[in-house]
């Protein structure tokens, strides 16, 4: 079946979220951690094994919104906070998050834990797992209809479900590796009722690979390319190349690259040794005509070291 969009800037604006309310009239739902969508800026989103691999305690708030200006287009907020307990070789995080999209809306929390092994001082790897509970609505009552007895609208869904994942992450000075499961558990459901919970097999399981270095440029600049790969059925259907250039460590520029979708730019600033800030600004490529408009994501970080 094709589907058309065509140009009247009315049917542009309001089909999507008509689109996606028939999408959601199913009866199948599989898990996708909403957070996953915000790995730029904190990998915590999208490895439980990063927590409590940073000194202190962090915290992050993070918002992104896709395709601005399109009523129901993508909208994420997320909050995390994670400290190492060092004299036990152990991590600990946790997530807040808030998603939305047409007429659905996700919530819940997470919970991640580590454990790690240190090889030296600055070389370690990292194991851990994360699980959690999301609150999956869909408000089918507040699309307006040219006539009321639909029964695709009729019902509304409100359900708990639960979320799992695991991570494996390694770090070296100038070099960092991470791979990790974050969709554990696959859910089924029916109006407001959760049918099933199963595990994916290794066949439609998810993965997510990053990777990064850090070179030395000269005494005040440093490049910090990286990369991010989604993994499924034996095809890489997403890839992310990112890169910024950093000038003494406080302030970097950069830009990232989603393989045939999208293209963004970056800058980060620190503000001393506890604050930072981060955004980006990011437009869709290729003959998607409908989904041009600008995506915005922005994070603030804030890291409190313990005393000397």
């Amino acid at each position: 079946m094709e589907i058309k969009f065509y140009t009247n800037k009315r049917v542009r604006r309001y089909g999507l979220v008509m689109l996606i309310a028939v999408c959601m009239s199913g009866s199948s739902f599989a898990q996708d951690d909403p957070t996953n969508k915000q790995y730029l800026f904190n990998l915590l989103n999208i490895n439980p094994a990063v927590a409590g691999t940073k000194e202190g305690v962090n915290m992050t708030a993070g918002f992104k919104r896709q395709w601005a200006g399109i009523p129901g287009a993508p909208q994420t907020m997320v909050f995390s906070a994670d400290a190492p307990f060092k004299e036990h070789h152990f991590g600990a995080g946790i997530q807040l998050y808030t998603n939305s999209i047409g007429l659905e809306r996700t919530s819940g929390v997470n919970m991640s834990f580590s454990t790690s092994f240190q090889f030296t001082e600055d070389d370690f790897l990292s194991l851990g797992i994360q699980a959690g509970l999301m609150n999956y609505k869909i408000d089918r009552n507040g699309v307006a209809l040219p006539f009321q007895n639909d029964v695709a609208f009729q019902t509304n869904t409100n359900v708990i479900i639960p979320t799992a994942g695991i991570g494996i992450y390694y770090e070296r000075p100038g070099f960092y590796a991470g791979l990790s499961a974050p969709s554990l558990l696959l859910s089924t459901v029916q109006a407001d009722k959760v049918q099933s919970i199963n595990s994916p097999s290794l066949k439609n399981m998810q993965y997510i690979l990053t990777t990064g270095i850090t070179a030395d440029i000269t005494d005040d600049i440093k490049l910090k390319p990286s990369v991010y790969m989604k993994y499924m059925s034996g095809k890489v259907f997403q890839v992310h190349v990112n890169g910024s250039a950093w000038y003494r460590d406080i302030i970097g520029i950069g830009a990232s690259y989603r393989y045939d979708d999208s293209i963004l730019g970056i800058i980060e600033l620190k503000a001393g040794d506890k604050l930072s800030f981060g955004y980006s600004y990011g437009m869709s490529i290729g003959n998607k005509d409908i989904f041009t408009a600008a995506t915005h994501e922005a994070q603030i970080r804030l890291s409190l070291k313990p005393k000397e």
